[in-house]
């Protein structure tokens, strides 16, 4: 065989192998972008935890494959390994660069598949990417750069991992402390709540179980709520549902406890299909409300409740024309 021949082979080889190489690269980013918008069919607070702590390594493993595939030595893979394009480093900032922009697609593309965007994600994206980039760095200097660059990455990874770990474990503590649902003795409880023309503070004013409760300012609105997303979701096997609630001020408090289960939150069927209960506080007055769990499960007007599908438990006011304060604590099942 000809010297011209056997180049026109090597070039037809790695042609094939560049483009079965592309493929994979083509493949990976998809099975990424899918990942970053497709709707799972899992919701509440721990899974919600569980994809942010996800998302730093994935895009740290998705740059390290395809940088692998075009160019393993990048790696420290063994010479067999063919190269189909030097990874420079320029051209790794490059793959860094596609890889973000990919990521900030899929978050925008969320708005289309019912998901929530999140510029935390993006961030935690793009640490991943960071992470990646100055590992591959750092693979071709002197012993001490590869050293060094690996606890760069190592520490990068760690720092876009800490805070979802961290509401990780509130999630499993809070699933620990069941048949309680929250008494707000834990800072990170509140990262369950949410407000609507109100305020909410963990108080030493008051409590009937441990040393805090939750104070609730309500703003004049129409209907100032706090909100409690994704309690424990299963409420069977239990009689009860009961909350503690004191009135600070000087005028009567009505507000209005509102139950509601997954079904309701995806179709949004109005008052009828969830549990409403009105609460009348007089001045001063400390009192503990029990709901029986067979009226909240009975509320819907053309079905029964999902009691192991619980998704909403909110305390709001209607109508309010001025400034309003409650305390509330030791949300239950008995």
């Amino acid at each position: 065989m000809s010297t011209a021949d056997s180049s026109r082979l090597s070039a037809v080889t790695i042609g094939t192998l560049f483009a079965k190489r592309i493929r994979l690269g083509v493949l990976a980013l998809a099975v990424v972008g899918i990942g970053l918008v497709f709707p799972f069919p899992v919701e509440g607070r721990l899974w919600g935890h569980v994809f942010n702590l996800a998302h730093a390594p994935t895009f740290f493993c998705t740059f390290l494959v395809v940088v692998g595939l075009l160019d393993p030595s990048a790696l420290g893979l063994p010479k067999r390994f063919a190269t189909v394009l030097p990874m420079t480093t320029g051209r790794t900032a490059v793959v860094a660069a596609v890889l973000i922009g990919l990521g900030v697609l899929g978050e925008c593309l969320q708005f289309f598949a019912g998901r929530s965007p999140s510029l935390k994600d993006v961030a935690a994206n793009s640490a991943g990417l960071l992470a990646a980039f100055v590992w591959v760095s750092g693979r071709r200097s002197f012993a001490m750069i590869r050293h060094f660059s690996g606890v760069i990455a190592i520490v990068v990874l760690a720092a876009a991992s800490l805070t979802p770990l961290i509401n990780i474990r509130e999630c499993v503590e809070q699933l620990r402390q069941m048949p309680q649902l929250t008494s707000f003795e834990r800072p990170l409880e509140l990262g369950s709540w949410k407000a609507r023309d109100a305020t909410m503070t963990r108080s030493t004013e008051w409590s009937t179980d441990g040393v805090r409760s939750l104070k609730v300012e309500l703003q004049p609105a129409a209907y100032p709520s706090v909100s409690f997303y994704w309690p424990n979701a299963d409420w069977q096997g239990y009689q009860v549902f009961a909350v503690d609630f004191r009135n600070p001020n000087e005028k009567p408090v009505t507000l209005t406890i509102k139950v509601q289960d997954r079904q309701h939150s995806l179709n949004d069927k109005g008052r009828r299909d969830r549990f409403n209960y009105d609460v009348v506080l007089a001045s001063g007055e400390v009192r503990s409300v029990s709901i029986a769990i067979r009226e909240i499960q009975r509320a819907p007007e053309n079905r029964n409740m999902q009691m192991d599908q619980i998704s909403l438990v909110e305390i709001f006011a209607s109508g309010l024309t001025e400034r309003t304060s409650f305390f509330v604590d030791h949300l239950r099942l008995e």
